[in-house]
């Protein structure tokens, strides 16, 4: 999609456009003590460029250790991560990647799990702050520690008798966002045994972004029919995986 085709955020139809920021606002918000942008990007690609004052991260997916990948990392451990980050409880924290949104939004999941709502994405992400010509760095900035503290929210998370419950509730969907490879169990990803949860519907990630050169999330009504023909629909309580 080019620059030309991208319609602002706050015109998609979203019920809530708050949570993205555009490169505009950004540019505007640079060096601003209570903005923090954090770049999602694996660190290889964080090296090479990214915005001037953006963190990086060390890992996008915020489990317990690169060994330990089963769980989100506790409380006093998200704490300090994001601590190191210069995030605390006021902070507004801006995301962006260069990957349609995939690693902008566990940081914002992970946030709001652990009680901050003030995260944002970046609409278009380092891709549209490139292809406008705007500054970028190798330089790492060293933010003050923040006072972060964690409050958890259970209402944004499943566990596994939630899961267990739902395949059979008529009122819940179950919606697989991995690769084709990945539910067709062709593509294990370190798992034991490949394949789907029984009675979840599928709907790859890459199905919510527009792709090429400058991708964004897509419109809402888009989303809206193709989450509608899945069978995840509004009056529905649906847990992703």
């Amino acid at each position: 999609m080019s620059l030309q085709q991208i319609t602002p955020p706050e015109k998609r139809g979203y019920a809530d456009p708050s949570l993205f920021v555009t490169t505009d606002w950004l540019a505007e918000h640079l060096g601003d003590p209570d903005v923090r942008i954090v770049d999602t990007n694996y660190p290889p690609e964080y090296a090479e460029k990214h915005i001037p004052g953006a963190a990086g991260v060390a890992d996008n997916y915020y489990k317990t250790s690169g060994e330990d990948r089963t769980h989100i990392q506790g409380p006093e451990q998200f704490a300090q991560t994001m601590s190191s980050l210069g995030i605390g409880d006021d902070t507004v924290v801006v995301a962006t990647d260069s990957h349609g949104g995939l690693y902008s939004l566990r940081l914002l999941w992970s946030l709001s799990y652990y009680g901050n709502t003030r995260g944002k994405m970046l609409d278009g992400g380092l891709p549209k702050w490139i292809a406008e010509g705007r500054a970028v760095t190798t330089e790492v900035p060293s933010p003050p520690p923040g006072r972060f503290t964690p409050r958890e929210n259970r209402a944004v998370i499943a566990l596994k008798e939630d899961v267990l419950a739902a395949i059979e509730d008529r009122d819940t969907v179950i919606l697989d966002v991995r690769s084709d490879s990945e539910r067709d169990g062709s593509n294990k990803r370190g798992g034991l045994r490949g394949g789907y949860i029984p009675g979840s519907v599928h709907l790859e990630w890459l199905n919510f972004h527009t792709g090429g050169d400058v991708p964004t999330i897509k419109h809402a009504d888009e989303l809206r029919r193709m989450l509608a023909d899945a069978g995840v629909t509004p009056d529905k309580n649906v847990i992703t995986y």
